[in-house]
C-alpha cells in the first residue's frame, strides 16, 4: 500500500551540520504507475511548526486497477518534536479495501501506543502484535514528517524507526544516496537535481494469516529522491519507487504542489478528540 511505502521515511537521527527546523504548509500530489499504466492517485499534505506538526495521507486507485478494485484511504496524525523526534499524539484513518470498511485510531501518546478503535478486528486477517513490542514505534505520517524535516536541516536521510499501523509492526531504515539529477518525464512536473534516499522494510509483526511467512519476512527495498521545490520550503519527495505485493513495481511521480514557508499556528488535539 502507497502509506507503506510513504513510510520510507523513518528518518529520526541528525547529521553534523544542521540548518533552522522548517516550517509553513505543504502540499504534494502525484500519479502512481505500475506496467506503463496509471494505477493510483496520492496526496499528502503537512504542516510544520518549530515544536509540532500535522499530516495527512490520502490515496485512491486509478485507472484500469480502479476499475477492477476500488481502494482508497485516508490518514491524519498530529504529534510534537521532542528534540530532533518527531512524536504522534493521536493517529486516525479510515478508507475501504476490497469493498470491506477500515478504521483505525491510536493514542500515541502513551508507550506503548493504545489502539482505541480498529476494524475489521486485526485477528479476521492477521495475527494480533503483542503491545509490548510496540513501544517506541511510530506512525508512517510521523516518519514522512521526520525524514522531510531532517533532510532540511542536515541534507541527509540516514535513520532508523519502528512504524506501527495498527496491524502490521515494521523496522525501516533509509541510507542516504547521495546528489542525482532526474530526468524530464511527461509522467511528472519535476526534472532537476535531488537528493536520493534508499530505503528497506522489514515486518516484524502482524503478518497474514495463511501466507508463507518466510515470503512475508522478505526486505522490501524503495527509493524516494527528494528536492526543494520553492526558496524556504524544506526538500519534498518529487519522485518514489516501491514494490508493491499486487501490482509489483510502482513509481509515484509529483504532478502538483503547493508549499508556502513560515510561521503556523500550533495547534494539538485535545484528549480523546478526533482530527480535523
Amino acid at each position: 500500500m502507497p502509506r507503506r511505502v510513504l513510510v520510507l521515511a523513518a528518518l529520526l537521527s541528525a547529521g553534523s551540520a544542521r540548518a533552522a527546523a522548517p516550517s509553513g504548509s505543504f502540499t504534494v500530489e502525484y500519479d502512481g504507475y505500475a506496467h506503463g499504466l496509471i494505477a493510483l492517485k496520492l496526496q499528502a499534505a503537512l504542516t510544520l511548526t518549530p515544536t509540532g506538526y500535522s499530516g495527512r495521507l490520502t490515496y485512491r486507485t486509478a485507472g484500469f486497477v480502479g476499475f477492477m478494485v476500488h481502494n482508497e484511504s485516508d490518514s491524519r496524525v498530529q504529534g510534537r518534536f521532542v528534540g530532533e523526534a518527531a512524536k504522534p499524539l493521536l493517529f486516525e484513518g479510515t478508507g475501504s479495501l476490497r469493498g470491506v470498511h477500515r478504521e483505525t485510531r491510536i493514542n500515541f501518546d502513551t508507550d506503548p501506543p493504545q489502539v482505541l478503535a480498529l476494524a475489521p478486528p486485526v485477528e479476521t486477517e492477521r495475527s494480533p502484535v503483542p503491545q509490548a513490542q510496540t513501544a517506541h514505534s511510530i506512525d508512517t505520517l510521523s516518519a514522512i514528517t521526520a525524514l522531510v524535516r531532517q533532510v532540511a536541516q542536515t541534507n541527509t536521510c540516514d535513520g532508523r524507526a519502528l512504524t506501527f499501523d495498527g496491524r502490521r509492526l515494521t523496522q525501516m531504515t533509509a541510507h542516504t544516496t547521495g546528489k542525482e539529477m532526474l530526468a524530464a518525464s511527461a509522467r511528472g512536473t519535476f526534472a532537476g537535481l535531488t537528493l536520493r534516499c534508499d530505503f528497506d522494510g522489514d515486518q516484524l509483526a502482524g503478518f497474514v494469516k495463511g501466507e508463507d511467512p518466510a515470503s512475508l519476512r522478505r526486505t522490501h527495498h524503495g527509493t524516494a529522491w527528494l528536492a526543494q521545490l520553492a526558496p524556504g520550503a524544506p526538500p519534498l519527495p518529487v519522485q518514489v519507487v516501491f514494490t508493491n505485493k499486487v501490482l509489483g513495481e510502482v513509481t509515484l511521480y509529483l504532478t502538483r504542489h503547493s508549499v508556502t514557508p513560515g510561521p503556523v499556528a500550533e495547534t494539538a488535539p485535545a484528549p480523546g478528540s478526533r482530527l480535523q
